[in-house]
């Protein structure tokens, strides 16, 4: 063998990712010209992948050879193909948007050199990208070591990518091209049944990029029918039968795989849009039988899937088709492992103080009966709670609705000394609290002005505040992060620090955070920080958090050297606030007070903030210490107003829920808007959506004219992850395409005076080359605010940009081609023939009339569109910033 490594990289539309990847195998320790081949597989990329690849190629021509796919075959045949030139004692198999650690190709070879009888070795995997943290599986990688599985079966792998394989022993085997994913730990199992020894390599890590759009094979494997059908069969039966005629048994081990894998299956809610009746009906019966082959022990061991997930699939494991038939007719029997699934817990979403209240929401699950939920105070008397509708959260697994959850929430009075259970059917019922609940079994308890709120593992004490109080429950929050160690623990004590080392100067402060997209300042918070700057109120500290780098930047820093230590080099730039300003960041300091987004400035200053006002409401974008919430939650006290990005016309109560975001106020701009969150099962209190107009609506205004038509259409999420041909056949492509090249239509706007101009949606962007390109129509990238003042019509379909351009009562005309988009518009309470602002078109000719007949009247809007206006839109007066801040200084806020 010419070298000791080989890496046989697969690529497909890598340009922006390959060079990482190719580098971090050029810098490792191990020198690369002396023992490091690369043979890169082009799977039919239509991008500058091959470019790059023959770049590096030129540039090593010893190290690195290319081969080309004529199409898109997959990773299984590119692979199988790359193996074919492999000449090297081990084999690795880095995917190309990721990267690895400088040591790992050394340790590897010291491993394979000091172990003979092991194949494979591996290590842990890190999240990078739109994620962060650990693999579940690193657990196996407390140090570096060799396992026989038969020993440790939970010590299983499943990763080719971040493996590296004795070539020898894996010339006997093949990657199955029937698969597009799950390949690996097939094939990684085979092998494992022959020699069931494996290293696990500490010291060194796989960095494994999760994309934002999931445009990974695996991130979208699960829109595929595939995905439930060839899948389960060349890959979880496959595996059995194999393991059947090498052993005559499907071993532990090989169960925690297929267990492992199979949780990813049965988290799936939804499966009738990819498959029909009869399909499903056939994948259960499948499911069925592999479970059949799965111990119950090896079930309930998995740490990923929640407890009442595990029960369904242990009914459905005893009972098969009869459960299905009727979920009521097995109930609660010995199989579902009642305490060792810890059943009896009563779920808390919510505990927070409310003025002298207390306040519950949570939830109970059970799998038979309607239970008798109560809270009972110092063990005699009895608060009825509240039982209230989330349909929202309820349980399916692959289109069956398993378990009943039953949804309560109750505010009591706030006493000094009392202690709270929760029985369920007069047993107790110990409390257990979701990630955004201020309360958490890690920190233990909760601060207020007057109380303290104790978990008790059983129960929760209310106390009152004093200072010996407040530190024998911090010695004690202490002693559980410390003892337990999980992940985020030591940001989780860092930051618990410095709010009691600032608290004194900190504490009557006023802090105002406000915030859009960490990135971008352009929304209703920004219009909103801008009135709020020029608010004379010295009493609150008004600051808005934003990134201080590119988007982009992250990355790029993370990776500059490909090793660890620039991602935690950057990590600290980020938390000191240190680095080059983005235009974005210098455009907030321009106007007021700012805040570098997540650094420990952020961090510290959110711990006391009054209110937190964005125009997003995810909580892992407007906490900057989301990831370690549960060490915090106790000290956080904010109150969260939300501005919206735009304006609600749909049904969007599965997202924007009260036991999820827990927002304290909705801005709306419409009473129509108002009533669909009370009328929906959203959860929140009628007070706390307000109609008070969008801030950024205030800086709309008719400007110049400048004779633009602008065709903007929104996204539809189940294209995210098409493939160029298949977007390309789509419905949403050949009609908007269609449109920007209509010659008719644009020779008539041309003779008029006006140009066509096209904004894509951000989500749009990775498909925008497909589009024909006609010299009389622009593709933009200018501020909405521009386009909105500046243009003369809008065209759209289904976005809600278009309740900004109606607002300046400018026409708008819906393009509604047909039924593609993500959300039901028909259960929606905006109706576009009875409420719309302007006429809808069904088809290209209808579209290209209505276009043209609004051309001819000079783009004005016409009179019973402008009624419709007025009636939809309760204020038009540029005071919607002042409706808000006012309405926010009203709010009571925790102290």
């Amino acid at each position: 063998m010419a070298f000791k490594f080989c890496v046989v990289m697969t690529a497909y539309n890598s340009e922006n990712y390959l060079s990482v990847a190719i580098e971090s195998v050029i810098n490792q320790s191990l020198d690369f010209k002396r023992n490091i081949q690369i043979i890169i597989i082009d799977d039919g990329s239509s991008d500058h992948t091959p470019d790059i690849a023959h770049y590096y190629q030129n540039k090593y021509p010893k190290n690195i050879f290319v081969l080309r796919n004529d199409e898109n075959y997959g990773p299984s045949y590119s692979r199988n193909r790359g193996l074919g030139h492999v000449q090297a004692e081990f084999v690795n198999f880095l995917d190309s948007d990721d990267f690895i650690t400088e040591y790992a190709f050394s340790k590897a070879l010291d491993l394979f050199k000091k172990h003979k009888e092991i194949d494979i070795a591996s290590m842990p995997i890190y999240y990078f990208g739109s994620r962060r943290g650990g693999h579940s599986l690193n657990y196996k990688f407390e140090k570096t070591q060799v396992i026989n599985l038969y020993e440790k079966p939970e010590y299983i792998q499943l990763s080719g990518a971040s493996s590296f394989f004795r070539f020898s022993a894996l010339q006997n085997y093949k990657f199955e091209e029937g698969l597009r994913v799950s390949e690996d730990p097939l094939l990684i199992n085979q092998m494992l049944l022959d020699n069931p020894n494996i290293g696990f390599l500490d010291g060194c890590a796989y960095y494994y990029r999760k994309h934002v759009d999931q445009t990974s094979l695996i991130g979208s494997s699960t829109n595929h029918k595939s995905y439930f059908t060839s899948r389960v069969d060349r890959y979880f039966l496959a595996l059995i039968d194999h393991a059947l005629k090498k052993k005559s048994e499907v071993p532990k081990f090989i169960q925690h795989v297929l267990m492992y894998d199979l949780q990813w299956i049965f988290e799936i809610r939804r499966i009738n849009h990819l498959l029909d009746r009869q399909e499903i009906t056939v994948l259960y019966a499948k499911l069925i039988k592999i479970l059949s082959f799965i111990d119950s022990d090896v079930i309930i061991f998995q740490k990923s899937i929640p407890g009442i997930l595990k029960t369904h699939i242990l009914l459905l494991k005893k009972h098969d088709v009869k459960y299905l038939a009727d979920k009521n007719s097995v109930g609660n029997d010995k199989c579902t492992h009642f305490e060792e699934l810890e059943l009896n817990r009563i779920n808390i979403d919510i505990c927070q103080i409310e003025g002298d209240d207390l306040f519950l929401l949570g939830y109970f699950t059970t799998f038979t009966h309607e239970p008798n939920i109560q809270v009972r105070i110092n063990g005699e008397r009895t608060i009825p709670v509240e039982i209230i509708s989330f349909p929202q959260r309820d349980n399916f697994s692959l289109n069956f609705n398993y378990g009943f959850n039953h949804n309560f929430r109750v505010s009591i009075p706030i006493e000094e000394d009392m202690k709270i259970e929760f029985r369920v059917d007069d047993d107790i019922s110990i409390p257990e609290y979701s990630h955004i609940s201020r309360l958490s079994k890690v920190s233990k308890y909760m601060l207020s002005d007057k109380f303290i709120v104790r978990d008790m593992d059983d129960s929760i004490l209310i106390q009152k505040r004093t200072t010996s109080n407040t530190f024998k429950n911090e010695f004690r929050a202490f002693k559980s992060i410390i003892s337990k160690r999980e992940e985020g623990w030591r940001t989780g004590v860092l930051l618990r620090f410095l709010y009691f080392f600032y608290y004194p100067a900190y504490k009557d402060r006023h802090i105002w955070i406000f915030m859009d997209l960490p990135y971008r300042a352009d929304d209703n918070a920004f219009q909103l920080f801008k009135y709020a700057v020029e608010a004379n109120d010295k009493d609150i500290d008004k600051y808005f958090a934003i990134s201080k780098h590119d988007y982009h930047v992250q990355d790029v820093e993370i990776m500059a050297n490909k090793y660890r230590s620039s991602s935690r080099m950057f990590k600290i730039k980020r938390l000191l606030g240190l680095g080059n300003q983005s235009s974005e960041y210098q455009k907030v300091a321009d106007v007021g007070f700012d805040i570098a987004y997540r650094s420990i400035r952020h961090r510290l200053y959110a711990l006391f903030a009054e209110v937190i006002v964005s125009s997003n409401p995810d909580n892992n974008i407007i906490y900057p210490f989301w990831g370690n919430f549960p060490f915090l939650s106790g000290l956080v006290k904010s109150k969260t107003v939300f501005l919206q990005h735009g304006v609600t016309k749909d049904d969007t109560s599965s997202w924007l829920n009260k036991y999820d975001k827990n927002l304290d106020m909705i801005v709306t701009v419409s009473d129509a808007e108002r009533q669909s969150f009370i009328d929906n099962d959203y959860g929140y209190p009628a007070d706390s959506i307000k109609v008070l107009g969008f801030p950024r609506f205030d800086k709309l205004e008719k400007l110049e004219d400048k004779k633009e038509i602008v065709v903007m259409p929104t996204w539809r999420r189940h294209y995210t992850n098409l493939s160029d041909e298949n977007f390309m056949r789509t419905t949403f492509f050949n009609a908007f395409n269609n449109l920007l090249n209509d010659d008719d239509l644009l020779d008539f706007l041309e003779s008029r005076g006006y140009r066509l101009i096209f904004k894509p949606h951000p989500n749009l962007y990775k498909f925008i080359h497909l589009f024909d390109r006609n010299n009389d129509v622009d593709f933009i990238d200018r501020d909405y605010s521009e386009i909105f003042n500046h243009s003369s019509l809008l065209i759209t379909d289904y976005s809600s940009v278009f309740f900004d351009f109606a607002y300046l009562k400018k026409p708008v005309i819906y393009y509604h081609y047909g039924k593609d988009y993500h959300f039901d518009v028909e259960s929606g309470y905006f109706d576009y023939d009875e409420m719309g602002f302007g006429p809808v078109a069904k088809t290209s000719e209808e579209l290209r009339n209505d276009i043209i007949s609004c051309v001819l009247h000079d783009c004005e809007m016409e009179d019973v569109y402008k009624q419709r206006v007025d009636e939809f839109f309760k204020f038009n007066d540029h005071e919607n910033s002042k409706r808000v801040y006012e309405a926010i200084r009203k709010m009571k806020f925790n102290h």
